[in-house]
């Protein structure tokens, strides 16, 4: 399609504004439709109706050099006579994980074939309707560092929206989104799925409120960041006034707080009867010490107050420019040393607020020596109200199953009806169960007064105990929605697509019953076809490659993602292992394509590949660099597309040419960048960490391989020496006292005492062991000695497990997925996690055993159990050819199927007595061979191809 429409948004003063929302329309008129089709696309959000069903939302994401646009076929929405399509759009306007946000923008156009013949184009200009959707509450805090604004949506403030001519920004070409291309990765799926099960009923309560201080929006307006090393000098004041002394409590993670110039350890201040100054300033800047991840970028405060007070109509922010600063965090060690002109504006800041809460106790002292500074603003800019701290933060007072009529009706989309009456001992809310983790959209349909606050939350894990693991308390995510009501009718579908096991249904300003008809999800993943599967006689080992399976699908939107709950976002090292896992499952192509694209592209920014594209954070892991390269040859090895490597060789060249010149006088990878192989305790927050070489050479043999396949001349003789060279450097640190590599050379320059079994089986993994240590790296990877940091995390396990697989030790492999993974079954998962149950870095140990419930880089199992105990390999590339060889063990059968670029290849053993039937069904033109192994012995063979 030719795109000649207009970027178009409503009439703004400023078009990159935070949380900016827009419906456009057009209404059209078709005498005949033979086929229909529409290209959209938006920064940062659509959501497109055409004659009032939801089509699709979008776009998938994409650098604003590589800015992308979904087609969609709409031929079967469209109807002959009139017609209208409808977008809400949303600029975010912040910066977050998933895009780098340009300005406000929406872009369509429809191409319609009549039965003459004759095409029909309507594109987005100034002939179509906009209006600002108004219920959309601007106001709010982030989700979340890496994604969007929370979603308050408020029915009353709907009204009637005015319809004017939308402005005309750019054409479709000159917008600062360049290199507008197709989507490549199919749309997601759109499936309503119902709770399955009522829990339980509470009445609760809230104490206090809850704010959040943009600090970093405010100081510095229409920066699109997310940086951790962001100095936010500023803070925020206000006048409580008061009727007679009472005592508030004010409390701040990373505000220092004063009231009427004293600071309260205790968080507790007396009110005295009139006028008494709040003053706040940002603790601290960023930068005195090794950098740590903080990218809190909207500082929480809250205020509980046991009388009514009155606040001064507008608050006083407080910004100190001279002590502000924006840098990025590709340098993960970043200290003031290095940075001398930033560590005096980081002394100047703390100086200065010393004084300030030395000396300003009154309205006097406050003029007199913050008033220069001071700009004055409306309250809800200033603090925006967290509203999902009213449920993580609740308390239970009562049993509520006595206020709720017919709690199960609701779960069924059909006419009957839940009723929740008020209670005068406080809020009501519902649980309910969807029986395993989803994600998607909230919707429902209710009937209740107005005014009535409908939060609704998802979760994770509930602990055997009953405690909730609040996912803003481990890593701060408001996972969930608030919607205030209108009297009447209230149908409602949210914008956001969230994640959860448990919903939480929290009621609040209620006064009369409220109704409601169905409420539920409506899932919304990539579009997976379950061509792998697996099944064998131990139903653990059945039920582990089912969750694996599942929590992959969570993790599979335009890119492979992280996890469906706490980021969504595109990992690079992350989208490796899932894209390995997801070829023999799904036969997932496209969206691997899609992922290794993203980023690539990172190196137009970056020197070596980023960690998380497209994404408003600047940083690296080199390691998610080097993995970049091998997911390339991974790619190859699938699908015997050669032409997908050619055109991306000249990217693997620059990624590798980049990480050189990172190699030091020890001939060793050094960099200040973010040091992150696995959750363990690895001697790691140095520049010299060895596994970052070992990956490196991983890289360099993935470039060889592709360079040969596609003829390069020019570079192989370079990446070769370039390989030998590492591989000496690396085994010169080889300690024969310790058996084993140190972790690192630490930046004093003496060796690391720390030892880890992962530079032992990376170093068999990639061709780095030598005669010498070969025979003790491999007893390191089948049991590491004493004093080793094993795996810690299912993310680096499969490094492992693919080291085993080299030389041949699958029953490691089985009795580590074992021990592993059985716990999560035990513990009632229905998805895989982000850590391994009793580490040392869950969050809370015994009572909730990891951060994330739900993570794909974990899925590993789906991809073993079908190498090993029905023995499917690989052993050409684009699947040509395949060796079957079974691990029988204890088993008695296995059946199941691993998809391959030439089709589905099914395997079913069962062993009965002393004879092994085996029956292979593979695609026409695919070779495989049956080798016989040890765990065959004493047994006869009956081999049959279907």
């Amino acid at each position: 399609m030719k795109l000649n429409a207009k970027w178009i948004w409503n009439k703004r003063q400023n078009y990159n504004t935070y949380n900016d929302a827009i419906i456009a329309r057009k209404c059209f008129s078709l005498a005949s439709i033979i086929e229909a089709q529409v290209a959209v696309s938006a920064d940062s959000y659509y959501r497109l109706k055409i004659n009032g069903q939801w089509v699709n939302d979008g776009p998938a994401r994409g650098w604003p050099e590589h800015y992308q646009y979904d087609l969609i076929d709409i031929s079967s929405y469209l109807v002959k006579g009139e017609n209208s399509i409808e977008i809400t759009a949303r600029y975010f306007g912040v910066g977050d994980f998933h895009r780098v946000c340009q300005q406000a923008g929406l872009l369509a156009q429809l191409e319609i074939t009549g039965t003459d013949g004759q095409v029909k184009i309507i594109g987005t200009d100034a002939s179509w309707k906009v209006c600002d959707l108004k219920g959309l509450v601007a106001n709010t805090p982030k989700l979340s560092v890496q994604q969007s604004p929370y979603e308050l949506y408020n029915a009353n403030m709907e009204g009637n929206n005015e319809f004017l001519n939308a402005i005309e920004l750019f054409d479709a070409h000159k917008g600062p989104w360049k290199g507008l291309h197709k989507r490549e990765v199919k749309l997601l799926t759109r499936e309503a799925v119902p709770f399955k099960s009522f829990m339980d009923a509470k009445v609760v309560s809230h104490k206090g409120e809850n704010y959040c201080f943009p600090a970093v929006r405010l100081m510095f307006p229409g920066a699109i960041e997310t940086n951790s090393f962001t100095g936010a000098a500023c803070g925020f004041a206000n006048f409580i006034n008061v009727e007679k002394e009472t005592e508030i409590e004010v409390w701040s993670r990373s505000l220092t707080i004063s009231v009427n110039g004293k600071i309260a350890d205790n968080n507790h201040h007396i009110l005295k009867p009139g006028k008494n100054l709040l003053l706040t300033f940002i603790k601290e800047m960023p930068g005195s010490k090794h950098l740590q991840i903080n990218h809190e970028k909207e500082r929480s405060l809250r205020i509980s107050c046991p009388v009514d007070y009155i606040l001064d109509e507008q608050w006083s922010f407080i910004p100190l420019h001279q002590y502000s600063f924006l840098q990025n965090d590709i340098n993960w060690s970043w200290t003031m040393e290095e940075h001398p002109d930033l560590a005096d504006k980081s002394s100047g800041y703390s100086n200065f607020i010393a004084e300030v809460f030395a000396k300003v106790r009154d309205e006097e002292s406050f003029s007199e020596k913050l008033g220069p500074y001071v700009r004055k603003m409306d309250s809800e800019k200033i603090l925006l109200e967290d509203h999902f701290w009213k449920f993580s933060e609740r308390e239970v007072l009562a049993d509520g199953n006595e206020y709720v009529n017919k709690p199960g009706a609701l779960i069924h989309n059909n006419s009957l009806w839940t009723t929740i009456n008020p209670s005068d001992q406080g809020d009501i809310e519902l649980s309910y169960d969807l029986g395993e983790q989803r994600i998607g959209y909230f919707n429902f349909d209710i009937i209740c007064e107005e005014g009535l606050e409908l939060q609704i939350s998802g979760i994770e894990n509930i602990a055997k105990t009953g405690e909730i693991q609040h996912s803003n308390m481990v890593t701060t995510n408001l996972n969930g929605m608030t919607y205030i009501t209108r009297e009447g009718l209230n149908q409602f579908t949210s914008y956001k697509r969230r994640s959860g096991r448990f919903i939480f249904l929290s009621i609040r300003n209620q006064n009369r019953p409220l109704k409601i008809r169905h409420m539920g999800l409506i899932e919304s993943t990539y579009p997976v076809d379950y061509q792998g599967s697996f099944r064998c006689s131990d139903n653990s080992l059945t039920s582990i490659w089912d969750i694996s399976a599942r929590t992959l699908k969570l993790c599979m939107e335009d890119t492979f993602t992280d996890c469906p709950l706490y980021e969504q976002t595109l990992w690079v090292g992350d989208a490796r292992n899932e894209a390995l896992f997801a070829y023999p499952i799904f036969g997932s192509v496209d969206i691997a394509r899609n992922s290794i694209d993203l980023a690539g592209q990172s190196l137009e920014r970056y020197p070596i590949v980023g960690c998380q594209v497209p994404s408003a954070w600047d940083s690296i892991i080199p390691i998610w660099s080097f993995l970049w390269v091998i997911s390339i040859w991974d790619h190859y090895w699938y699908t015997g597309d050669s032409g997908f490597v050619k055109e991306r060789y000249h990217q693997i060249i620059k990624n590798l040419k980049g990480a050189e010149g990172y190699i030091d006088k020890d001939n060793l990878f050094s960099a200040a960048m973010w040091n992150l192989f696995d959750w363990a305790g690895i001697d790691q927050d140095q520049r010299k960490v060895l596994y970052n070489s070992q990956f490196f050479v991983g890289a360099i043999e993935a470039a060889h391989k592709c360079g040969e396949l596609i003829g390069d001349r020019e570079n192989l003789e370079w990446l070769e020496s370039l390989k030998i060279k590492l591989i000496a450097a690396i085994n010169k640190l080889w300690d024969y006292d310790k058996k084993s590599y140190p972790d690192s050379i630490r930046d004093d320059g003496t060796i690391s005492p720390q030892t880890c079994q992962h530079t032992s089986f990376l170093s068999l993994l990639y061709n780095i062991s030598n005669d010498k240590n070969r025979a003790q790296i491999k007893a390191n990877t089948i049991k590491p000695l004493k004093e080793m940091t094993t795996v810690g995390s299912p993310f680096a396990i499969l490094y492992l497990y693919e080291a085993l697989e080299k030389i041949g030790a699958d029953k490691e492999i089985l009795e580590s997925i074992h021990k592993n993974y059985l716990p999560m079954l035990e513990s009632g998962a229905t998805t895989v996690w982000e850590t391994f149950p009793g580490t040392d870095w869950a969050p809370e140990g015994a009572l909730f055993p990891t951060r994330s419930h739900a993570h794909a880089w974990s899925s590993a199992p789906a991809y073993f159990l079908n190498r090993i105990i029905l023995g499917i390999r690989q052993s050409a590339a684009g699947g040509e050819a395949f060796t079957i060889s079974p691990q029988i063990g204890d088993l008695n059968w296995a059946s199941g199927s691993t998809q391959s670029a030439k089709g589905r290849i099914e395997v079913m053993w069962e062993r009965k007595g002393p004879k092994l039937s085996v029956r292979v069904k593979a695609p026409a033109g695919v070779k495989w061979d049956f080798v016989e192994n040890d765990s065959m012995k004493a047994l006869k063979i009956d081999l049959i191809s279907l």
